[in-house]
């Protein structure tokens, strides 16, 4: 997929997948105020769509689930992978688990979460593309072509 550039504001010269993957809240407060247009518009709701219901890198995903783990005042901490059938090792109260990753989920929990975001960001580029790699304008909208990233 050919992806667009935005021509306006903070990020603008970048494609909606690497903002998304850079801004996850960011991207998530425009796309709720319909800030994207025309074809920027099209590709925002593709993305929305797969950013909310990515696969777990495992070999078999249905038997794992993400954890996404909170401090007692809401705030979130850190994603993990773990055993659909173990309990919960966690010590922090806050705790969802969902079959797939989602990256709206900080946005939908907390309204404004900064550090949250950049923590589940972290998180995902740790866990789906290693330790230590940049998340390219390539890497990023390749991600998001590839069907396969996701669950349906």
């Amino acid at each position: 997929m050919k992806w667009t550039t935005l021509n306006f504001g903070k990020h603008v010269g970048k494609s909606l997948p690497q903002i998304i993957l850079g801004d996850a809240d960011w991207f998530f407060w425009a796309y709720g105020r319909d800030v994207f247009k025309g074809r920027l518009s099209i590709e925002a709701e593709d993305l929305v769509s797969k950013a909310t219901r990515i696969k777990i890198p495992k070999c078999d995903p249905e038997n794992w689930q993400v954890e996404y783990r909170h401090e007692d005042d809401g705030r979130f901490i850190e994603i993990a992978i773990v055993e659909a059938e173990e309990p919960s090792l966690c010590s922090y109260r806050g705790v969802r688990r969902l079959p797939c990753l989602d990256l709206s989920f900080i946005r939908r929990s907390r309204t404004y979460d900064k550090q949250g975001c950049r923590n589940l960001l972290d998180d995902f580029r740790r866990l789906y593309f290693g330790e230590g790699k940049r998340l390219t304008k390539e890497r990023c909208e390749a991600f998001f072509s590839k069907r396969g990233n996701f669950v349906s």
